[in-house]
C-alpha cells in the first residue's frame, strides 16, 4: 500500500490550519463549523503498475460568509463603501488581531483583504489561519522558508526570515492603506512624504463625507478620524519594526476617536431637537 509524502504533507497542513483554528471563539474571526477528513483506499499508477494507495479527502466548513471577502470592495470600480463601514471594517479587523495575539498568543501571518470576510452585516471576519503559528508574544523566531502574500510581507521577513507579532502589524497598516487610499496606494506612501499621504486621504474623503454629513462639528471629527486612520497606518508598515504600534495601541487610538465622535453625535441631536421644538 503506497501512502506518498504529498498526502503526509497535506496531513500535517490540514491539522496544522485545525488545530489553530478550532479553539478560536470572538465575532471578529470565522467561525470552525466542522471538518471532514476521510482516507479510502483508490488504484493509483505507480511505477507502471496499478496499486492501491490512501487518498485523503478533506475539508473544513466555515460559518457562511454573506458579503464575500474584503478584495471585491476596493477595486477602482467599486468604491462604494462609506466612511461608517470602512472604519467598522478596519475596527472589526483590528478586535480580531488582538483577540489573536493577547488572547491566543497567536500570529496570522497572512493577512490580507482575501482573508477578511465580511457577513451579512458587514462585520469584519479574519480567515485562512494555514500559515499561522503559537508564539510568544515578546519572542521572534527566525524562519529559512518564506511563504505569504508579497505586498503584505514585512521587510525582517523577506530579507531575513524574522518572525513576531510586529509581522501582522505591518500585514494590518497596508490593508488599511488600500482601504482609505485605494489599492493603487500602496506604491504611492513609498514616494510621498507622510504628510502629503495623509492630505490625500483627508482629500478623498473629505469630499465623500461632505455628501453625507450635514453637520460641520460631525464632519470635522469624521475627517479627524480618516487622518488617524491614516497615521496609525504609516506608524504600521514602517520598516523598523520596532517602531510599528502594538495592537492595544492602534485599538486605544481608536477608541479616543470614537468617544469624540459620539459625544459631538449627542450634541448635535440635542440641538437638532431644540431646534425642531422651537418651530413646533
Amino acid at each position: 500500500m503506497l501512502r506518498s509524502q504529498l498526502m503526509l504533507d497535506s496531513d500535517l497542513s490540514f491539522e496544522q490550519e485545525f488545530y489553530n483554528i478550532w479553539k478560536l471563539r470572538h465575532e471578529n474571526i470565522v467561525q470552525l463549523i466542522g471538518y471532514c477528513h476521510q482516507v479510502q483506499r483508490e488504484p493509483q499508477e505507480y511505477n507502471g503498475k496499478y496499486v492501491f494507495a490512501e487518498v485523503a479527502h478533506r475539508a473544513l466548513c466555515f460559518e457562511y460568509m454573506h458579503n464575500g471577502s474584503l478584495k471585491k470592495y476596493l477595486s477602482d470600480e467599486c468604491d462604494k463603501l462609506d466612511w461608517y463601514t470602512t472604519y467598522k471594517i478596519i475596527k472589526g479587523t483590528c478586535e480580531g488581531i488582538k483577540y489573536i495575539h493577547e488572547r491566543c498568543k497567536m500570529l496570522h501571518l497572512d493577512l490580507k483583504p482575501d482573508n477578511i470576510l465580511l457577513d451579512k452585516n458587514m462585520v469584519a471576519k479574519i480567515a485562512d489561519f494555514g500559515l499561522s503559528k503559537i508564539i510568544e508574544q515578546q519572542n521572534t523566531m527566525v524562519t529559512k522558508t518564506i511563504i505569504g502574500s508579497y505586498g503584505y510581507m514585512p521587510p525582517e521577513y523577506i530579507n531575513h526570515g524574522k518572525v513576531s507579532n510586529k509581522f501582522d502589524i505591518y500585514s494590518l497598516g497596508v490593508v488599511i492603506i488600500n482601504m482609505v487610499t485605494g489599492p493603487e496606494s500602496h506604491s504611492q506612501y513609498e514616494c510621498m512624504s507622510s504628510k502629503d499621504f495623509i492630505e490625500l486621504a483627508e482629500g478623498k474623503w473629505k469630499s465623500k463625507l461632505q455628501a453625507t454629513c450635514s453637520d460641520s462639528l460631525l464632519l470635522e471629527e469624521y475627517c479627524k478620524q480618516v487622518k488617524m486612520c491614516t497615521e496609525i497606518a504609516l506608524e504600521c508598515v514602517n520598516p523598523d519594526r520596532k517602531q510599528r504600534p502594538s495592537i492595544l495601541d492602534i485599538i486605544s487610538k481608536m477608541l479616543g476617536t470614537e468617544v469624540v465622535i459620539n459625544k459631538v453625535n449627542t450634541i448635535v441631536s440635542i440641538l437638532y431637537i431644540r431646534y425642531a421644538y422651537k418651530f413646533w
